[in-house]
């Protein structure tokens, strides 16, 4: 039976044990996560009943759970005993979360990591830290091919999703501007500073999507990626037939990524967003508690007559619940959510 409330696909998470204070900001290599308010830092460590409080406020059916990349989740042990934790939070209320796995930037250990948790925990998918220099996170060197072959085993989802800025990078945010304007910037502009379409154009090139056809990939932010899909096809042209993978770029852009609206923030950008990809590849996306808005959009986005009902039902929730496995394939929902 289908939902009638969107299902949030990238809503976030950090583990309790974390130690978040003002000292962190003399610690060049511990996360900035200390510029966030108090009491968003209090709901990211939340999966209980105050969780779902909001969930409700927020107009939502259900909340796709992952911890927020940072340097600590490069290591293996350390996402497993993250990983285990969040699923230990969220048993009481299955019905309202569920979680996709943090994943250690090693391909193998990765691989074995989401094998766990998707087999054991009925993790739905997995998620990578992504940062463009490769430093605790994801980079384009990484060797990430065991990961992919156990992603498309278990036909669950990989997210990419940037690495949290770290104490070292706030002086080149911060720029001489005043303390004031620091912690809106870190947090809520870092992702657009640091996403690049490097990462997907080297993954084309590398011809992961010849080899790993079903491999499905959501970019968590995809801030001004879809704008830059003219280019991207541009450059791609000028590179020699025999240096390309078989399959086209937008062949791959339509069939292997997923795009959320965690970046959008008003209907026109919802309207550009959606021009760029096939529909039933967006996936709603609140980005909370970073921000608790998205339901005064769709609701707006409902009612403009831009999208006919049933492509408005397939980005609210009708898409998620076959990336994630809540629906079959025919069309059948694996229980009430």
């Amino acid at each position: 039976m289908s939902t009638a409330l969107p299902i949030a696909c990238v809503e976030s998470y950090i583990n309790p044990s974390l130690p978040i204070g003002t000292s962190l900001s003399d610690d060049a290599t511990a996360p900035a996560l200390h510029l966030l308010p108090t009491p968003t830092l209090s709901k990211l460590k939340n999966v209980g009943s105050a969780r779902v409080k909001d969930l409700r406020a927020l107009g939502q059916s259900k909340q796709i759970l992952s911890h927020i990349p940072i340097p600590a989740t490069a290591n293996a042990p350390t996402c497993t005993r993250f990983n285990d934790a969040l699923f230990a939070g969220i048993k009481l209320n299955a019905d309202k979360f569920a979680a996709m796995a943090i994943l250690p930037i090693d391909g193998q250990e990765a691989a074995r990591e989401l094998q766990r948790c998707v087999s054991k925990m009925k993790f739905v998918g997995g998620v990578v830290g992504y940062k463009l220099d490769g430093t605790g996170g994801v980079s384009m060197g990484n060797d990430l091919e065991n990961l992919w072959i156990t992603a498309e085993r278990y036909r669950v989802p990989i997210m990419l999703r940037d690495m949290w800025p770290i104490g070292s990078e706030l002086s080149n945010l911060h720029a001489g501007l005043p303390d004031s304007v620091l912690a809106p910037i870190a947090t809520h502009l870092h992702t657009s500073h640091n996403h690049s379409p490097l990462t997907i154009i080297h993954l084309y090139l590398s011809c992961v999507f010849d080899r790993h056809p079903s491999l499905r990939l959501i970019l968590a932010h995809p801030c001004l990626l879809p704008s830059l899909l003219p280019r991207i096809e541009t450059i791609l042209a000028q590179i020699p037939p025999e240096d390309k993978p078989k399959r086209g770029f937008l062949d791959v852009w339509q069939h292997n990524f997923y795009l959320t609206t965690a970046d959008v923030l008003d209907i026109s950008t919802m309207r550009t967003l959606l021009e760029q990809i096939p529909i039933d590849r967006i996936l709603y996306a609140s980005n909370y508690p970073m921000e608790e808005r998205g339901r005064e959009l769709m609701e707006e986005l409902r009612g403009s007559g831009f999208l006919a009902k049933e492509e408005w039902e397939s980005l609210a929730w009708g898409n998620a619940e076959l990336l994630f496995g809540f629906k079959d394939g025919n069309g059948k929902g694996k229980g009430k959510l």
